[in-house]
């Protein structure tokens, strides 16, 4: 459903959509801290946050190059647009601080920057992987249309040297 994979062609969630999904898993943790359940039982919501703002960013990445039918029928201004945007950003960055300290006080800043490494760390190799399966349907394409071409060379040719022979029969 969600679109992390701006490069692969897989489809970006509009940022919209993303930061209500980021908006109602940050609350949903935040009831729940405060209904006293620990942060450990709430993994699928912090996923989903984590999730839904690395898709609100990718829809703002999307948004700097939109394809032509969006240039095409968006009908805001480019002022409400990068006011929107600013908007959630802004949220967002207030919501990750608050889930932030709500880790410190839960682990300490040590698990914190653990954390921070370790999405870092998947997010290169998600990257990594990427690339190369971009570069293997790039080659795979190319060797495609390589074989396609020799095909129809070697077609072209045979056809050629068949109405060179029936000409000299004739």
């Amino acid at each position: 459903m969600r679109g992390q994979n701006l490069a692969a062609g897989a489809v970006v969630i509009d940022p919209v959509s993303a930061f209500a999904i980021a908006t109602g898993a940050y609350n949903a943790i935040k009831r729940g801290i405060e209904m006293g359940r620990e942060l450990e039982d709430m993994g699928g919501q912090l996923g989903s946050w984590f999730g839904a703002v690395a898709d609100v960013k990718a829809a703002e990445e999307e948004a700097k190059n939109p394809p032509l039918f969006r240039k095409l029928l968006y009908k805001g201004s480019v002022e409400q647009e990068a006011m929107q945007n600013l908007m959630r950003r802004k949220k967002i960055e207030q919501q990750e601080k608050e889930l932030r300290e709500l880790i410190v006080y839960r682990y300490g800043v040590d698990a914190y920057k653990d954390m921070i490494r370790d999405r870092m760390k998947i997010k290169e190799t998600r990257t990594a992987t990427e690339a190369a399966q971009r570069r293997k349907m790039r080659n795979f394409i190319m060797n495609s249309a390589t074989v396609a071409a020799i095909v129809g060379l070697i077609g072209t040719l045979v056809a050629f040297i068949v109405g060179i022979v029936e000409k000299l029969r004739e």
